[in-house]
């Protein structure tokens, strides 16, 4: 079974096997700084459970800090273009926080790279 997660179904906290499985350049810059949104499927590790899949949107700045540098490192074991990412396997942590108006979100705290047992 497949299960979306959106503003209205959370996804739940914790740590789960991911796949990119399609990244869609945005129309918003911040500074001249391109965001892009991954979907990204999940599963839990070493169980049954349903696969997930949630949208993931950050800025792909090429510094070893950011998110993106994170990302492609758990993904790939370097720096990559973020076309060469669908596909790739990553350990993701999901966790959930309060929006401004007081409603559960869910976002990817973490990535970590996926290594086989």
């Amino acid at each position: 079974m497949r299960i979306t997660a959106s503003d209205w179904i959370l996804h739940p906290e914790g740590t789960f096997g991911a796949r990119i499985t399609d990244i869609e350049p945005t129309n918003r810059f911040v500074e001249g700084i391109p965001e892009m949104t991954f979907m990204i499927e999940t599963a839990p590790i070493r169980e049954d459970g349903p696969t997930r899949s949630i949208r993931h949107t950050i800025y792909c700045i090429r510094s070893n800090t950011s998110q993106f540098a994170q990302m492609s490192r758990a993904i790939s074991g370097k720096e990559v273009n973020a076309e060469t990412l669908i596909g790739g396997q990553a350990v993701v942590v999901v966790r959930h926080y309060a929006k401004e108006n007081g409603r559960q979100g869910h976002h990817i705290s973490r990535w970590q790279p996926y290594q086989e047992c």
